[in-house]
Parts: C-alpha cells; structure tokens; sequence
C-alpha cells in the first residue's frame, strides 16, 4: 500500500511525463490485500479451488458452477485506516442443464483529503462457468470485464490542453476447476487454476496505452470431512508496481531517486483452513498470505449462515502506520436450490444381489441403490470364491444384466458394486457374493395326465421345444422327493406327451421331468417341480372316467 500512496501523490509530476510510458500512473496492480469476500480474506486468499459462491468472478470463474440458488453478494473493507475504501457487489444465478452466469463490480476508492489524490478504480464483470462433463466435475469459467480508472489529478500541457489521469480497457479472465473424490482418504480434493488478465491493456487519455500485468494462480482444496477444508494457493504475477521486499535503510538510483525495496516477489503463497459447526451454521476460519506490499501476515475469519442468508467477517493485520484491515460481507439466497451433482466421497454396494441359471448364461439382478448420485453398476465375475474377479459389465445403469457366453455345469461367482456420479466415477466395495452352475432353463410348468388306468400314464403338456432345448427326460419314484429314476430311457421327449407303462395297481407315483440342452456336450437342468398320480385299475375309476 505504500506504493500505491507514493503514486498516487506524484501522479501530476509524472503526467507531465506523457511521452515515458515507463512513468505513466500504473492502475489495477496485483497482489496486496485487495481479495474480494471477506470468507475468502479470513483464509489467506487461499480460496481458488473452493471458490464456490458468487464471489467466484474474482477467484476462480469456473466454481461458479458449485451455486445451488440465485445469489446476492455485496463486500465491504476500508484500508490504509480509512483513506481507501474497497467494495464489490455480485448476483450469480445457476442453469441446471448449460452452467451459471453472473454479474459483478468491484471498486477501489482512494482519497486522501486533496483533490490530487482523490481516485477510483471500477472493474464490470460478466461471467459464464459451464461444466465440462455430466458429472459436472470438470469445469470451466470465463469473465469478460471493463476496468475504468478515473483520477482527480491533471496536468496542463504547453498548449493549454488538460489532461487528467483517466483509463478504459476490456479483459478477459479463465479458470478451470477439477474435483475429485477421495473414499478412502477424507471426502474430496479439488484444483483450481485461474488466469487473470490475459491479454488486458489500459488507454489512458493521453493515448498511451499501458498493460495490466497477468497474474497466475493454482490452487488446491482437500476436504478431511465434509465440513473441514484446508486449502493452498499459489500465485505469480509479475508487476513493477508493487514493491518487493522493503529496505531498512532506502537506497538511491543514479538519478538519486529513493529505492525503498528490492525487486518485486513474483510468487505468493496462500494457506487456509476453514472448519464449519452447529450443522454448518458457524464457520470458523485461519489463513496465512504473502502480501504483495508488507510482511507476511495470518488472518481470521467467523461467518454465520442460514439457507437464506450469511454474514461474513475477517480480520488481517498489516505492518505500522497502515492499519489493520477488517472485511464484511454478506449474501442472500434465492429461489430452490438445484439438483446438481456432487462429488460424493462414499459409495455403498447394492444389496440383495440374486441370480439365475440360464443355458450358457446367468440372469443377475439387485435392488437399486437409494442414493440420488449413483448412476451406475459394475458386474464382476469369477471362477473361485472370494477372489480373482474380472469386470464382466461395467456401469449399466439398470439393475439387473444378463451375463451369457458361460459354460454348462462350471460354477461361477459374481459380486455387483455402485459406481456415483463424479468423474472420476468412485465404486463402492463389493456386494456380498452368489454363485450358479448355468444349464437349461429349470421348466416352469408341470406336465399332467390324471389317473394312472391299468398300469398307463399318459403324462400330458410338455412345453413345445425351444431353440436352445432338444427335449426332456421324465423321472418317476413311488417316495416323495428321492429315488427318481428316468423312464424315457436313452431317448428324449419331444413332444408334449409322453406314455409310461408297466405301473402297479393301487399305488401313488411321483414324477418330475428335466430340459437337456443342445450344447456339445448336453447339460441337462435341475429337476422341475413334483407332481403325482394315483394308479388305479378299471373298477376302481369313478363313473364317467372309465
């Protein structure tokens, strides 16, 4: 801050320089304590890969997408023990399907109590964050911008034309934002990378144009639990206009101008931690940062907020003579807050996994997992239980799947986990584990065929033969449940019907029938359900059977 007194008291002497670009009044420098949001400022401006509020314009434009409702902003923060004063002012509103858009301002108004000093700089923001994914994981964000700078200092030229120390230009802002889980390591961990001023050049009005200096900074969120977050942000920027390292004792250039520091520090680091209570209404908050133009300084923040509404506070300290900063913001909150996804960092399995045999196949199917950012499923298959399992389908989204192309009479294994919605996709563990040895379908139907009449059993509706079937064998035994034994020989049924004979009188029977595949070599299915008969002889049939 002392640099930007220094300008601002000699900017007469050095417009009247106008043909030095070097000596122009530089404007919009980077660094220094000029954060916007007094949550972001409680966390040492390390806020570029959490960035999710309407404030996100001036940290990272792509975390304006994490907004779940319409967002009113406003920020308040004097300085330099009120000579200066900064405020900003922001509405974000959030598109489910495209992204969010939003609208901001920010100023910086500098008066020292004479009209030479007396300066604004007004910066108009309009940003677009979009997704870059379903997931929407990926993001990516821009702001196009107009800073405007206007000063109350002038100067007369020979000719008698006054020119004051005013300036105009467009900008253009980027940032990327990549989320990721973490299941077994916390909740998730963000990265943050933002690009300011790309390629922004100020005209001022003596039509000299100046360069407002690029700044760099990456940034990176882990969250240890959902409401615990620590943060780390680094930043390059590369602007004469802010004084590096300060000297004890000035030294002079050749001219025997003052130099009071040494070179500008082009990297700044950014620490911040943030921990919010009381189901996330009281958030408390520490951060370290690099100033750009004093010592390195800790800073605090207390925030409290509702569904509706929030109230932020930060304290920073700065070196003698220029005051401690004391930041204030609020927002508000509008309309429902949208479906989006989130990066969910645990996955339960689905639960109540089943399977049939099929012929060469297996039909598999469980209940559909509750959780809303769960999109998909992983079906895994192995020969031996509890280990070696391969991937057979990975993330179908309906419950149930067939797996065919297995061979009759192995057994195999087969376990389902979930798969959410984050990219990349976190799985869940495995779900308890069933097995199968595939065959022919088991018939669903029994065949019948009344009383058995003098030793004769016509057994009746076989099902018609289907492409994978060649036909049935029939079993029969006189004890319920055991002691089957085939009756159709070494030839199979092929037609609905079938004829058993040499059956004792007075006698009840058993029967159950098998599908036999077409397969080299045949696998013949699990027994069909039982079904019995009485075997009678003429004079034992009711009238009207006989």
């Amino acid at each position: 801050m002392k640099a930007r007194l220094l300008r601002l008291a000699g900017l007469v002497s050095m417009l009247a320089c106008l043909l030095a670009p070097a000596n122009l009044p530089a404007a919009f420098d980077k660094g220094g304590v000029l954060g916007v949001g007094a949550r972001a400022t409680g966390m040492g401006d390390a806020y570029t890969a959490i960035a999710d509020d309407s404030t996100a314009p001036f940290w990272n434009p792509a975390g304006l997408i994490q907004l779940q409702s319409m967002e009113l902003s406003a920020f308040f923060g004097p300085l330099l023990n009120g000579k200066e004063y900064y405020m900003a002012g922001a509405f974000a509103v959030p598109f489910q399907n495209i992204g969010s858009m939003g609208v901001s301002v920010v100023s910086l108004y500098h008066d020292t109590g004479s009209d030479q000093t007396r300066a604004s700089e007004n910066t108009y923001l309009l940003t677009f964050g979009t997704p870059l994914n379903v997931e929407r994981t990926v993001a990516f964000g821009v702001n196009l911008k107009l800073l405007q700078y206007d000063s109350a200092a002038n100067a007369t030229l020979t000719n008698g034309q006054v020119i004051y120390a005013q300036a105009s230009g467009l900008g253009v802002d980027l940032g990327f934002l990549y989320q990721i889980p973490l299941p077994r390591l916390g909740k998730r961990v963000s990265f943050g990378l933002f690009a300011q001023d790309l390629d922004t050049v100020l005209r001022w009005q003596s039509g000299v144009e100046e360069r407002v200096p690029l700044l760099i900074q990456i940034g990176s969120a882990y969250w240890l639990e959902e409401n615990l977050s620590i943060s780390v942000d680094y930043s390059f920027f590369n602007d004469t206009n802010i004084s590096g390292r300060p000297l004890d004792t000035p030294l002079y250039d050749a001219n025997g101008n003052p130099v009071t520091s040494l070179e500008p520090q082009q990297y700044r680091p950014h620490v911040g931690l943030e921990g919010w209570f009381f189901s996330n209404h009281l958030g408390l908050r520490t951060g370290y940062t690099g100033f750009a133009t004093s010592a390195d300084r800790f800073t605090a923040g207390v925030s409290y907020k509702t569904p509706s509404y929030g109230v932020d506070y930060a304290y920073m300290g700065h070196a003698e003579h220029l005051g401690d900063s004391h930041r204030v913001s609020g927002h508000f909150d509008f309309g429902a807050g949208g479906d989006h996804a989130r990066v969910v960092a645990l996955v339960n399995p689905p639960s109540n996994l089943r399977v049939e045999g099929a012929n060469n196949g297996a039909h598999l199917s469980w209940n559909a997992n509750p959780d809303g950012h769960v999109t998909g499923y992983s079906v895994y298959m192995s020969k031996a239980p509890g280990v070696g399992y391969t991937a057979v389908q990975k993330r179908i989204s309906e419950n149930k799947v067939i797996v065919d192309g297995l061979t009759n009479g192995t057994r195999y294994y087969f376990v389902v986990t979930s798969m959410n919605n984050s990219w990349p996709a976190v799985e869940s563990s495995y779900s308890p584990e069933v097995s199968i040895i595939p065959g022919p379908v088991v018939p669903g139907s029994t065949p019948s065929g009344g009383a058995i009449r003098n030793g004769v059993y016509q057994a009746k509706g076989f099902p018609p033969l289907i492409s994978n079937i060649q036909g049935y064998n029939l079993y029969m035994s006189t004890n319920s449940g055991s002691g089957f034994k085939r009756v159709n020989g070494n030839n199979l049924i092929r037609s609905t019907t079938h004829i058993v004979r040499g059956l004792e009188p007075n006698r009840r029977y058993f029967f159950v029938f098998t599908s036999v595949s077409n397969s080299n070599p045949p696998v013949e299915s699990r027994p069909s359900q039982e079904w019995s008969a009485n075997s009678m002889t003429e004079d034992q049939l009711p009238q009207g059977v006989k």
